[in-house]
């Protein structure tokens, strides 16, 4: 696997790369400004020079014989520079005398020379033609001081590169202290001390809630290990009890049951109620894990009407029921949702049954209703009813409020726990209280759908 570059590398990478590009721009920000000041201040001598030369050739000069070339010349060489060129033209731009230095050269040799030009205008007093001073000039000689200036920002760019690339790596190092402080704790967590956790004081807010993420995730952890745990202990212990049962009864047909019928048929029925319950057992574990399976049980909703699964719930149950205990059916059109058909009939069948196992005489009502929001399942019963005390552990896998008695009327435990689960894939709610007709009230909420366009949405009671 592929390891990546740590967080302090990446950071100090990060850092130095932004102090490179900034690096560069003043570099580059600074060479040309001071070049473009180099360059005014040179242009102001020049314009300078110009102006003296003119106006010494104005005092020079107080004749037109005195315009030889030869003379103009030598009177021009007095000013003379070895990076500039300066003639004397006259309007029409008819150069009359001019003098060039030794290192005059028209075309600059490097990308930050440049030809600067002046241009002054002289007036003798003898005629009314003026004549023009030009200076050119080279900037060649400023060669050696943008080398030492350009030489000097890279050093220093450098140097600060350097410099900044060990300070960014040392302040990431030192901002990531309490991280490497986290993942050293991180690490001395082992699988025999998942209670242990991270403390959090003096910390910053970004380690803080990290710390505390972290916490919260290792309380789940926990409380799913230890639920696991319990589920793995008290199935063990489901299976174990009707295999010992079966064991037994084994072990009393081989010593008995050869030569006594009834011990033989006693063995037979008692072995086959075993086997009926170990196999209801599997059964439920199996449904308990098939609903961990969200994408597959999302994939059978759709909307759809609950009445019909309310007319074959009725017809499958009226039958079941013995004759003392009285079922009834309510409900109230339209009643849609978003539900699976299946899974929706496996909640009414196991609230159903634990209906009719724990009451021993008298009703069990069924009623559907709807509000603005919730479709309700309602589900009451004359029974033996459950301790107030004991209602928020029923949901549990394997848990039972009487372990005996549960055992005679075949309960498994987990029936209320996969309730749970389908209620809570459907996003609804299911509750457990005290009713008021003697039992239990078992309350069902589902999200409402909206009812299809081309069915009748007024209300109808419906029911037996």
């Amino acid at each position: 696997m592929h390891r990546r570059y740590s967080l302090k590398w990446r950071l100090t990478f990060l850092f130095s790369s932004a102090m490179l590009v900034l690096l560069l721009f003043l570099t580059v920000f600074i060479f040309w400004s001071t070049s473009n000041l180099v360059y005014q201040h040179e242009q102001r001598l020049l314009n300078q020079k110009a102006s003296a030369i003119a106006s010494d050739l104005e005092t020079e000069i107080n004749e037109e014989s005195s315009l030889d070339v030869s003379y103009l010349s030598r009177l021009l060489m007095n000013y003379s520079d070895a990076n500039q060129s300066i003639s004397l033209l006259n309007q029409q731009g008819t150069q009359l005398a001019s003098i060039e230095g030794a290192n005059w050269n028209k075309e600059p040799q490097d990308f930050y020379e440049r030809v600067l030009t002046a241009k002054e205008s002289v007036q003798f007093p003898f005629g009314s033609q003026l004549l023009f001073v030009q200076i050119s000039e080279t900037t060649e000689a400023f060669e050696w001081y943008f080398t030492i200036l350009s030489t000097m920002l890279l050093l220093s760019s450098f140097i600060t590169l350097v410099l900044s690339g060990i300070g960014g790596y040392l302040l990431s190092k030192w901002g990531l202290k309490p991280l490497d402080q986290l993942i050293r704790q991180i690490h001395s967590i082992s699988p025999k001390r998942l209670s242990q956790r991270i403390h959090h004081y003096n910390v910053e807010t970004e380690i803080y809630e990290l710390i505390h993420a972290f916490n919260l995730l290792m309380d789940r952890m926990e409380e799913a290990l230890v639920s696991q745990k319990r589920f793995v202990t008290d199935a063990s212990h489901e299976l174990r009890t009707p295999l010992t049962i079966m064991e037994g009864y084994i072990s009393l047909l081989q010593r008995w049951g050869k030569h006594k019928p009834e011990v033989r048929e006693e063995a037979l029925v008692a072995m086959g109620q075993e086997c009926e319950r170990l196999s209801r057992l599997i059964e439920d574990l199996l449904s308990l894990a098939k609903l961990q399976d969200v994408p597959q049980m999302s994939a059978q909703k759709k909307i759809q009407s609950l009445t019909p699964l309310l007319l074959e719930v009725k017809q499958a149950w009226l039958p079941v029921y013995p004759a003392q205990i009285a079922l009834s059916f309510e409900w109230t059109d339209p009643l849609y949702l978003y539900m699976d058909r299946e899974r929706m009939r496996q909640l009414l069948d196991i609230l159903l049954d634990n209906a009719r196992k724990y009451t021993d005489q008298g009703q069990v009502v069924v009623k559907a209703f709807s509000d603005e929001e919730w479709v309700h399942f309602v589900i009451e019963d004359t029974g033996i009813g459950i301790p107030e005390s004991e209602i928020p552990h029923l949901f549990k896998r394997f848990y039972r409020v009487e372990k005996s008695r549960n055992r005679i009327r075949g309960g498994t435990g987990i029936g209320l726990a996969i309730a749970q689960s389908i209620v809570d894939d459907h996003q609804g709610a299911i509750t457990i209280s005290a009713s008021s007709m003697g039992g239990t009230q078992v309350h069902v909420r589902l999200k409402k759908e909206q009812t299809p366009a081309d069915d009748d949405s007024s209300p109808t009671v419906k029911g037996i």
